[in-house]
């Protein structure tokens, strides 16, 4: 079919708003859909007629245009949910290592990291704010090489995400553990720890 002919389009548009495009043919369409602006606005051209027809002449026309509303009032919603998705829903993220922070029966934070994707989120369990102007910082412990920032860590049931570059990723995929420092309130001024190391933990696969 050619999908650039507006009289295809057209077409087309009024069978899927009447639901009479099914299948495969119906799937094509909804990419287009999402892809073309002149696929979109043929839809709701077809949606207008449908619910604004030419004026009624009698009453019996009256109650028919009600009818065709009620008919296409499902299409029409469908139609925009369509308009306004993305075009693919967004990864999940699941982790495949994880590290408790903590000593003994109450852990204090919960770490998860997905090493493909990047991700890795911090989740206070046990733990509670540091003195007043100060933070709990997370550091990677590479292999070679010194302490690497991965951000502050929450408090109070709190939790963080974020998605390390490709370096940082990189490290920590060879580094041999994490470690927490207090340091002051926005975090090391000098990208080391200053302040004392109180946890280390390891990080391990799922």
């Amino acid at each position: 079919m050619n999908y650039r002919d507006p009289q295809l389009i057209d077409q087309l548009a009024g069978e899927y708003v009447l639901g009479t495009l099914t299948g495969a043919p119906r799937a094509r369409f909804e990419r287009l859909l999402r892809e073309r602006a002149d696929v979109r606005s043929a839809v709701w051209n077809a949606v207008e007629r449908r619910i604004w027809p030419a004026p009624p002449s009698r009453l019996w026309d009256s109650l028919r245009l009600w009818r065709s509303w009620s008919a296409v009032a499902s299409s029409a919603f469908l139609a925009l949910l369509l308009l306004y998705a993305p075009l693919s829903a967004p990864p999940v993220s699941v982790p495949d290592h994880v590290g408790m922070i903590g000593e003994g029966s109450e852990p204090l934070w919960l770490i998860s990291a997905n090493l493909d994707t990047g991700e890795i989120s911090a989740r206070a369990v046990n733990a509670v704010a540091a003195d007043v102007d100060k933070a709990f910082e997370l550091w990677m412990l590479p292999e070679s090489g010194q302490p690497v920032s991965m951000g502050l860590l929450p408090v109070s049931g709190g939790s963080v995400s974020r998605a390390l570059p490709a370096g940082l990723l990189a490290l920590l995929k060879q580094s041999k553990g994490i470690a927490v420092s207090i340091e002051p309130a926005g975090g090391s001024p000098t990208g080391l720890p200053t302040g004392p190391v109180v946890h280390t933990a390891r990080i391990v696969a799922l």
